[in-house]
């Protein structure tokens, strides 16, 4: 089939000014002239290959791949018959061309024809094999779909069913103790007041819910603006602590600033979410720590914080560290297989019964942490008990230089209320 040889570079002009305009050519021919060119020349190989009969495992396996690519982007195998027609219409031209009319034409005419066929069998072979693994690989993917949509929407049954739960708990409070005063059911003023502070209490953990909600829904929509600057951490601090020395006091816990007499380096942050990120930090600390029985020494929280410079800090932006806050209380405790889940939806990590609150906080929290570049995870407190939750915020640009890292056995201030 030498004679053949001389042919190979019109089969590929031939061949490549037809195929590209074929539909849908433009998924395989992306590369432009150079691609066209590149396999003009791997046409004319496979054609000298062809003729030589070399069927080998190695042959047999290029020919498979060809399908595979095929399936890979979307081109039906009847493009492929096409394009062997051509090559065949092509080649009989070249044969009637070389030999006249006789029996050693018709030999090579069926010789020509079944390695064609033979090399279309590979082809249409390995494009079933290839759309039965795509299959088997859309079957699976189109599973773990179906299961994600059912896991969302058990956890919409149970958002809702814990949304409901949660709103109506303080309504009812408002509700009843309203009924109360307004029916006259109340014996003295100070009777009255109690109640009406009862009021006041139910539509301020009210209010708590439905921010948390609407907080949550702008995250999880990719709505929630936040306005990143230059924060000074000592201000939010002092602006922040002092509204949790009450319920620390009402349960006798001792609550203490550990960065009272440490220099804290400028943060970026949005002000009003990192206040609300340490807010409710403390408040979860103080809701878990509970009251400490006669005779024992007082429960407590802690808040710490220290620099991570950018050599310990892989991820900081720009080259600068981090600045990592601690809460640290001497309370009940998160066992280690629940670390993670706490920051999901509606999810509390102690082992006992419910502390009240809606669970989002935790989660609300590490998507605002995580919105201002920051990280945040859960250890153990100190000597093993209670619990430390962390978080960080990038520094300032030069701040890690400015300020040395310093660790948190700073003399500790207590706040007083």
């Amino acid at each position: 089939m030498e004679a053949l040889e001389k042919y190979l570079p019109e089969l590929a002009e031939r061949f490549y000014s037809q195929i590209p305009h074929h539909p849908n050519a433009f998924r395989v021919f992306s590369g432009g002239d150079a691609q066209i060119a590149r396999l003009k020349q791997t046409l004319q190989a496979w054609a000298k290959a062809l003729f030589c009969g070399v069927y080998d495992h190695a042959y047999a396996e290029e020919r498979y791949q060809i399908g595979y690519r095929h399936v890979r982007v979307g081109l039906e195998q009847k493009y492929v018959i096409s394009a062997m027609g051509i090559v065949r219409a092509f080649l009989s031209e070249c044969l009637l061309l070389e030999f006249p009319a006789s029996d050693v034409r018709l030999r090579y005419a069926r010789a020509v024809s079944k390695m064609l066929d033979l090399d279309l069998n590979l082809m249409c072979e390995s494009y079933m094999h290839a759309s039965m693994q795509n299959l088997r690989a859309l079957n699976e993917h189109l599973e773990r779909a179906n299961r994600d949509l059912a896991e969302a929407s058990r956890s919409k049954d149970e958002f809702l069913a814990q949304v409901s739960h949660e709103l109506r708990t303080p309504l009812n409070s408002i509700l009843g103790f309203t009924k109360l005063i307004l029916d006259g059911l109340t014996k003295t003023r100070d009777e009255e007041r109690e109640l009406l502070r009862d009021v006041f209490s139910s539509a301020q953990h009210l209010l708590g819910l439905v921010n948390d909600i609407l907080d949550i829904g702008r995250i999880e929509a990719g709505r929630m603006a936040v306005r990143v600057e230059d924060v000074d951490p000592r201000e939010v601090l002092d602006s922040t602590l002092p509204l949790i020395t009450i319920p620390a006091h009402e349960k006798s816990l001792e609550l203490c600033d550990e960065t009272r007499n440490t220099e804290l380096p400028l943060v970026r942050a949005d002000e009003v979410r990192f206040r609300q990120i340490l807010l409710n930090l403390l408040s979860n600390a103080v809701k878990f720590t509970p009251p400490a029985a006669p005779g024992e020494p007082a429960g407590r929280v802690s808040v710490r914080a220290r620099v991570l410079p950018a050599s310990d800090a892989p991820a900081a932006p720009d080259g600068h560290g981090f600045l990592r806050f601690e809460v640290v209380d001497t309370g009940v405790g998160i066992q280690e297989e629940k670390r993670e889940a706490v920051f999901e939806l509606f999810v509390q990590g102690s082992a006992g019964p419910r502390h009240g609150g809606s669970g989002l906080g935790l989660a609300i929290s590490r998507r605002l942490v995580q919105i201002m570049g920051g990280a945040i995870g859960i250890e153990n407190g100190d000597a093993g008990s209670g619990t430390t939750v962390w978080f960080t915020l990038p520094l300032a640009p030069n701040q890690a230089e400015q300020v040395a890292p310093f660790a948190h056995e700073k003399p500790a201030a207590r706040v007083r209320k």
